[in-house]
């Protein structure tokens, strides 16, 4: 029964109002198989016509007692019509208003999305300008590294597709006027990637890209890259150390550019580390080509929707 009211309260208004039209011609119909005895017509014609319209007044509780019912099956008739009347306005007036409640309520849950897209899409624009800087700087030794030291001077800053004997200057440097002429290119490379890392670490770790998976995952998967093809600590020291009379730096720069063949780990290989930097940079220049296009996507949509 709790059910049955539950489920009877919880129609929406067109299904009230559609009854209450209905019981309209239903009551008509039924009040021409009583007798005629069972209504006072005064100056009415017996017929569906007649009850129809008492059937209307009936229900709309009008009353105007030109047709009065007099006969006790008559009477219970019209009584009954004019309860389920009121039972089916009171049903219909109450739906409209919870159905304009859920409206209402649906309205602010939009509008309060809204309001958290675009503080998402601010905190994450806020941010990216420094995402941004850090990039720029890590193309900078991006280019310094996969580029011959006599060739960073063409006025070429992108170098996606360098080869791997490419690098073989990587312990020279960078030949920037703003970079100190002693420090290999290789160790502002290094830092540079440090602080982009760090950057993008903090991006997702304080939630500025937890609207959009894609990015976020994006930005996961190269931290991840980076830590597996870390041989920092193994390059930077190379300096130190000398391979007979022989400089590491130069053993390794000629083993650089002397490589021939694929660009993959060998067994026990002092040119393993070469390789994974060769293969975090590539992912690099796929990883910041592929971020610019999804960062550019989502501060679009604030400037589309500030038009």
């Amino acid at each position: 029964m709790r059910e049955f009211l539950k489920n009877l309260m919880n129609k929406r208004p067109i299904i009230y109002g559609g009854w209450f039209l209905s019981s309209i011609p239903l009551y008509a119909v039924a009040f021409t198989f009583l007798p005629e005895s069972s209504f006072q017509l005064n100056n009415h014609e017996s017929g569906f016509f007649s009850y129809f319209y008492f059937s209307i007044i009936t229900i709309t509780t009008l009353g105007y007692g030109d047709i009065t019912p007099v006969g006790d099956l008559g009477q219970l008739l019209t009584a009954s019509e004019s309860l389920l009347g009121i039972i089916l306005i009171g049903l219909f007036l109450n739906s409209l208003s919870h159905q304009h409640g859920i409206e209402v309520q649906e309205n602010e849950k939009q509008t309060q999305i809204k309001r958290d897209e675009e503080r998402a899409i601010e905190r994450f624009s806020a941010f990216n300008q420094l995402v941004e800087l850090n990039i720029n700087r890590y193309k900078m030794y991006l280019f310094a590294v996969t580029t011959p030291i006599n060739e960073r001077n063409s006025g070429t800053t992108f170098n996606e597709a360098f080869k791997f004997n490419d690098m073989r200057d990587l312990f020279k440097s960078t030949a920037r006027l703003s970079d100190h002429h002693f420090t290999p290119a290789i160790e502002y490379y290094f830092k540079s990637l440090k602080e982009l890392v760090e950057s993008l670490e903090e991006l997702v770790k304080l939630g500025y890209v937890q609207s959009w998976p894609e990015i976020e995952n994006l930005c996961i998967k190269f931290i991840e890259d980076s830590k597996e093809l870390d041989f920092s600590d193994y390059i930077l020291n190379q300096p130190n150390v000398k391979i007979g009379e022989q400089n590491a730096t130069e053993f390794d720069e000629e083993m650089i550019k002397n490589h021939e063949g694929e660009v993959q780990f060998r067994s026990s290989n002092a040119i393993n580390a070469y390789v994974a930097l060769y293969h975090l940079i590539q992912k690099s220049y796929g990883f910041i080509r592929t971020y610019r296009g999804m960062a550019l996507e989502i501060i679009k949509t604030k400037q589309d929707a500030g038009q």
